[in-house]
């Protein structure tokens, strides 16, 4: 059963990150889970969590924007962690380049979303045989005007409708 103190506590985003990590060694991971996605959640109780025995609570940790960049490091050398690692913005931007080369699509659009992505990367991922991924880069707000404009022209529905919704793109 869930301690309702501790889900109030959670659900407050004016919990403290000494709160949070006390929470954090909670036995119940549906706990761990919610301190791993607080935006309070300290870089030094993420650290602690990257090692936690529940994949989603580690998953909550790889995408935190607390999150020091050696434990994305660390998190990324675990392939179903790929995906989360590469979303954050806080990934070094060697690792996203790694990342947009490997054979998974879904990490390719992760990174593609990415605002850490370099110019040069989102250019090359525009050009990506999955459409998911095409549409990733229409939909980061990095995203050159000339790359949207070509991808305008694409031949995904999906792709011109995230060009179209970019704030940066003018028709």
């Amino acid at each position: 059963m869930i301690n309702t103190e501790a889900l109030e506590l959670l659900q407050d985003e004016k919990t403290s990150a000494e709160n949070l990590d006390k929470l954090s060694t909670d036995e119940n991971p549906f706990i761990r889970v919610r301190v791993a996605a607080h935006m309070n959640t300290s870089a030094e109780t993420l650290v602690r969590l990257s090692n936690d025995e529940t994949p989603l609570v580690k998953q909550f940790v790889a995408e935190h924007l607390n999150t020091p960049m050696d434990i994305l490091v660390e998190l990324s050398k675990d392939t179903d962690m790929l995906y989360w690692v590469a979303g954050n913005p806080n990934t070094p931007v060697d690792m996203l380049n790694q990342f947009a080369r490997g054979e998974d699509e879904n990490v390719r659009s992760s990174v593609a979303v990415n605002p850490s992505t370099p110019v040069g990367r989102l250019g090359r991922l525009s050009e990506d045989e999955d459409a998911d991924v095409r549409a990733a880069v229409a939909k980061n707000q990095n995203t050159p005007v000339e790359i949207l404009n070509t991808l305008s022209q694409d031949e995904n529905e999906d792709v011109r409708e995230a060009v179209a919704k970019n704030p940066n793109y003018k028709s």
